[in-house]
């Protein structure tokens, strides 16, 4: 077998920002000679080249560790081989000190050596070595100097852009389609005059005589709500009129959620977007409100945008045939997509004269089961006191169905808290494994102090957003003003009374053909929060 000591990596790294804007960075290729130079001096066998080619913000923007980079040191830290070189210290500068000390006091006590270049143009060599121990404190020093720079630059552009935000500026690099960025010359609070981005209506052309605003607004008015196109249908439409979408490319689906769920779209300034979808958050300031990021109208309403959103949920009909006609799609029954099969577990769909499983496992009359969940529903809410963790659960969902927005800030606030914690978490630990006893030890305290600052930043934002999104939902605890909500309410409306407090209701089979329906033995309710009340046995 090959003795894994005589083998190194090389890691090689070129910011493509740096690049892009003209600045002198040695190469890939370049660093890589370099790498193979100094391996050959030690008599080492390079076994990998790892190359990474980006910016440090696109990382940041993913949230994610750089890829090559961890495996460089994955394969180092497990052994694989003995040393691993790199052109820059500087490249480390996200870990800091922890990613050194791994590697100079490793728990196996197995030799490993991190090398890094000693940036002599002319003869590349070793200019810091984990394995000399006059180099393991300047190591320690200047990764956690690297990592405290990258932070505060970091947190330098976090401010900036948080003002901005609060202050109206569109900080995205794109306006949304339809939309343009205009700067406008404003005097600020000390009588300078500053540039800000704003953003306007686009009256460039699309295409077939529209602008790319009137083309924006026909695909969330005229298109989604008032034809009730889906958002494909909108796609075929503008395909069929001969609008190109961006970039001269054809409509995705996903440009048109995006769009629909856009609050610039209204006027209203963005925080990003949803983690893993389209949809653009709203921004609100410390005080919960929204700020306006345009410079004069606004493409839509308020109303126009949660139109064009529900529209695209189905719940004001959509889908247009090829022969044109118009068909609603919207839910014609109040339990559907709420009652499941006892047996197999499947949706039950309305057929003939009630639910059915679509397996052919179970079948209810609708009379029966629409009257038994009413009433479960009703007595469920009416026996609630208002400290019950149920009806907390329902707030949280009446507070989204009211304000989806406001209810997803604390959901990320909440996100962000858990994460702080985390971090605080892993000081401690790093602390009890040993990580900051040595040359390391001056790094503890400042790393616990911004660990503790971060939780009790995240615990006052979580707060925030907490008492922003608490609604008062005691009119359904109350028997009457209950059930004159419900009396008043369209179907649509009961579908969502139903939602805020019901997962689901599972069907069971009845004992035979013919038998009379009882709820107690025949279904299983399961109310949010996580309850579920079993059917009764017998």
């Amino acid at each position: 077998m090959t003795d894994t000591t005589t083998l190194i990596d090389l890691f090689c790294r070129k910011s493509r920002t740096k690049a892009g804007k003209g600045k002198r960075e040695i190469s890939i290729s370049a660093q890589e000679t370099r790498g193979r130079a100094v391996a050959a001096q030690l008599g080492l066998t390079v076994r990998h080249v790892w190359r990474e080619v980006g910016s440090a913000s696109r990382f940041r923007r993913k949230k994610s560790a750089r890829t090559d980079q961890d495996k460089a040191l994955a394969a180092l830290e497990r052994g694989e081989i003995g040393a691993l070189w790199v052109y820059r210290l500087d490249r480390w500068d996200r870990r800091g000190a922890g990613a050194i000390l791994r590697i100079v006091e490793p728990e196996d006590g197995r030799p490993r050596r991190l090398l890094f270049d000693n940036g002599d143009p002319e003869s590349p060599g070793i200019g810091l070595d984990s394995s000399n121990p006059r180099d393991r404190s300047e190591l320690i020093r200047r990764a956690e100097a690297a990592r405290e720079e990258t932070e505060i630059l970091s947190e330098r552009v976090r401010s900036t852009k948080a003002h901005q935000r609060e202050n109206g500026e569109w900080v995205s690099a794109h306006a949304p389609y339809g939309l343009r960025v205009v700067l406008v010359d404003v005097e600020d609070e000390d009588g300078d005059i500053v540039t800000e981005r704003k953003l306007e209506i686009d009256d460039s052309p699309a295409g077939a005589g529209r602008s790319k605003a009137d083309v924006a607004r026909d695909i969330l008015v005229r298109m989604l709500v008032q034809e009730g196109l889906s958002g494909y249908g909108v796609i075929n439409r503008l395909e069929e009129i001969g609008i190109s979408g961006l970039r001269g490319r054809r409509w995705a689906y996903s440009t048109i959620h995006g769009m629909a769920h856009n609050p610039a779209y209204a006027g209203w300034q963005i925080s990003g977007r949803q983690e893993g979808g389209t949809r653009r958050m709203l921004y609100r300031n410390p005080a919960g409100e929204r700020v306006s990021v345009m410079q004069g109208p606004s493409l839509l309403t308020d109303d126009e945008l949660r139109a064009a959103q529900a529209a695209l949920r189905g719940e004001q009909g959509r889908g247009v045939p090829r022969d044109g006609s118009k068909h609603d799609t919207r839910p014609r029954h109040l339990l559907t997509g709420l009652v499941r099969c006892g047996v197999c577990g499947g949706a039950m769909s309305f057929t003939g004269n009630g639910y059915r499983c679509g397996s052919g496992c179970v079948s209810v009359a609708r009379k029966s089961i629409e009257e038994w969940v009413h009433y479960r529903w009703h007595e469920r809410l009416n026996n609630s006191e208002v400290t019950d963790p149920f009806v907390a659960a329902v707030a949280e969902r009446w507070a989204a169905q009211q304000d989806p927005d406001g209810t997803e800030d604390a959901a990320r606030a909440r996100k962000a808290l858990a994460a702080a914690e985390s971090d605080l978490a892993r000081v401690w630990a790093d602390r009890k494994a040993g990580l900051y006893d040595g040359p390391s030890e001056s790094f503890f305290a400042p790393a616990l102090a911004e660990a503790n600052a971060a939780v009790v930043e995240a615990r006052k934002a979580a707060d925030a957003a907490g008492g922003k999104r608490r609604v008062d939902v005691t009119f359904l605890l109350d028997p009457e003003s209950c059930g004159d909500v419900w009396e008043s309410a369209d179907l649509a409306k009961r579908r969502e009374l139903l939602r805020i407090t019901l997962e689901r209701v599972r069907v069971f089979k009845a004992p035979y053909r013919g038998c009379p329906f009882d709820g107690w033995k025949r279904t299983e309710f399961t109310w949010v929060g996580g309850e579920t009340e079993p059917a009764e046995e017998g």
